[in-house]
């Protein structure tokens, strides 16, 4: 917490500036001393033996002649944080006596309790001028001195506020409030961001009560909505602070425009803010732009590089990760979530990148293996790894719940890349002449393949940064690739065992019989078991009777006696008797002898 001290080289005419990080001693003072379970007492008699020994260290104290206890003056230059810090814990002391006082207040509201709650907050309000004035008259730097004056401007609003003067306590509130708004926004440091966020919603109910009293949130208006119609009309000074704080807005910007980067994935763009992951990961994109080509002939070695590049920016958010967690669990606000997520947002990122990049290597080594035509186990493998680097990216969405359309990218990568995986292990299989295996194979990749198109069909399209992506054109390719190894295994398996089949198959036709005409078919004889089934079988009965046996069919056909008048019969048949002479014996033939 001590900055800036001189160095000895230096002249005594060159001062630098003093840093007073009010909100990080604060804080931790109280979450240390007590006020974690709201023990104000003991957290008061802390500041009694801070203040005492800060005078001991500084040398400002004298010996007590039993009349008067003097205190030495300050001197008129200094650089060390601790004079500042002594005011600090005195605002503290009356702050913390004020609030041990209200906490055993009854309902009855005690007269001379309130009177010495007031009085407390008073000395603590004086206190806090004090400081603001001492810090006005030495060599602070502008964030510290805006940090003190919205740490003074929060202990006059909670003046006002006990002495319920509204008005005066809602300017001091906003005020203090629009500081802290300000550098929770430009804070660089998680820990800062998440004490500014909580001194925010400290804040925040004062300014609602304040509000209601004044009949200004009858429209039921958010703390926001309301402050902003505050700033608006320029009550309390907040013209001059809005000017203050512009001023280190444009000091910040000089300094951060060129070393931050923004990142900018999936139609998202967040500010990093760590000032050592911006650097990395601004080296991490340099390196991919210059080395992440894999056309160029050192593409192995350009991987790596890359490669390393992105896995020393994991290491290094995943650290802020931790750090930020660390963070919020001392400090816990309603908006440090937000910085959260996007620390988040940028682990995602970076993680994305190197198992992407890590996919695109292994993409590389496979063309290698196929190129220099060694055995297919080595392209399996490498497939192995690129499924785990896709279902590693998977288990990130878990962050990214509303990323629904890198899911279905990952669908489509994976159904792919299962698709090159069962091409390799038929191959290999193909080798060691199980072609049984091999042809099962390659059907099983042409599924995955007719997954992957239908999936491919559904989306729409791969976006602009993805760094893997699968076109039509691949998939085709890869379909094409099975079909031609499947019809070229099948292939030279029928040339090879062709002949051997030939012979076998004439044999068993030679050893056919169709003239066997003692064995009866099982289907003439099932109420007999048959005997030779328990036999070798080299006797075994027929099933049916084959070939089978000619059957009678009627020989006349039918249209002869539809035709039978049509038919010119031989003369001999009319000497074989008398015609009959009846009319009813010509049509019916009746009568006749």
């Amino acid at each position: 917490m001590v900055r800036g001290h001189t160095s000895s080289e230096e002249p005594e005419e060159h001062w630098s500036l003093c840093v007073c990080l009010v909100l990080e001693l604060v804080n931790d003072s109280r979450m240390t001393y007590g006020l974690r379970h709201q023990d104000y007492q003991r957290y008061r008699k802390h500041c009694t033996h801070r203040v005492q020994r800060l005078r001991q260290i500084l040398n400002l104290t004298k010996p007590n002649n039993k009349k008067t206890n003097q205190q030495k003056d300050l001197p008129p230059k200094f650089t060390d944080a601790r004079y500042l810090h002594l005011y600090v814990f005195e605002v503290e002391r009356a702050w913390a006596y004020a609030m041990d006082l209200n906490q055993s207040l009854s309902p009855s509201a005690e007269t001379r309790k309130r009177h010495h709650t007031r009085k407390k907050l008073k000395r603590a309000t004086q206190h806090a001028e004090e400081l603001y004035q001492l810090c006005e008259q030495q060599d602070v730097e502008d964030r510290s001195k805006l940090e003190v004056k919205a740490y003074a401007a929060a202990m006059r609003g909670h003046l006002y506020f006990e002495l319920q003067q509204w008005q005066d306590a809602l300017d001091q509130f906003v005020s203090a409030r629009t500081i802290y708004e300000h550098f929770a926004g430009l804070s660089t440091n998680p820990q800062h961001e998440a004490l500014c966020y909580s001194a925010i919603d400290d804040i925040d109910p004062s300014i609602r009560i304040c509000a209601y009293n004044l009949r200004l949130n009858d429209s039921a208006r958010s703390v926001d909505d309301l402050v902003n119609s505050l700033k608006k009309s320029g009550g309390a000074g907040l013209s001059s602070l809005e000017q203050q704080l512009s001023k280190i807005t444009q000091d910040d910007a000089k300094g951060r425009a060129e070393s931050l980067p923004q990142v900018s994935w999936r139609d998202r763009q967040v500010l990093i803010k760590n000032d050592k992951v911006a650097a990395i990961v601004a080296k991490a994109q340099e390196t991919t732009k210059q080395f992440g080509l894999s056309k160029h002939d050192d593409a192995a070695t350009s991987f790596d590089r890359v490669l390393a590049s992105w896995a020393d920016a994991e290491k290094l958010v995943k650290k802020a990760l931790k750090e930020d967690k660390e963070a919020t669990a001392k400090v816990a606000s309603s908006k440090s979530a937000k910085s959260t997520e996007e620390l988040q947002f940028i682990h995602s990122y970076v993680a994305y990148n190197l198992n992407a990049r890590s996919v695109q290597r292994n993409v590389q080594l496979v063309a290698q293996v196929n190129e220099s035509q060694r055995k297919p186990q080595e392209s399996v493998r490498l497939h192995d790894d690129i499924l785990k680097y896709l279902e590693s990216i998977r288990e990130m969405l878990s962050l990214e719940e509303h990323e629904s359309h890198l899911d279905w990218e990952l669908g489509v990568l994976t159904y792919y890349y299962r698709g090159c995986r069962c091409l390799y292990v038929a191959k290999s299989y193909a080798d060691l002449n199980r072609i049984p295996e091999a042809i099962a194979l390659y059907r099983v990749a042409q599924t995955y393949i007719a997954q992957a198109k239908q999936q491919l069909v559904q989306g729409d399209g791969f976006a602009g940064d993805s760094v893997l992506t699968v076109s039509e054109d691949d998939l085709a390719k890869l379909e094409q690739e099975l079909r031609n190894n499947a019809w070229k295994t099948q292939a030279a398996w029928y040339l090879k065992h062709g002949n051997t089949d030939e012979g076998e198959l004439a044999s068993q036709i030679g050893q056919l019989k169709l003239d066997d005409e003692k064995k009866v078919p099982l289907l003439d004889q099932l109420d007999v078991y048959p005997a030779s089934l328990t036999a070798d079988g080299s006797n075994a009965p027929n099933l049916i009777e084959f070939p089978p046996r000619f059957e009678p069919a009627v020989g006349k056909p039918f249209f002869f006696d539809l035709a039978a008048n049509h038919v010119n019969y031989p003369k001999a048949l009319d000497e074989r008797g008398d015609k009959p002479s009846g009319l009813f014996s010509k049509f019916f033939g009746f009568g006749g002898k």
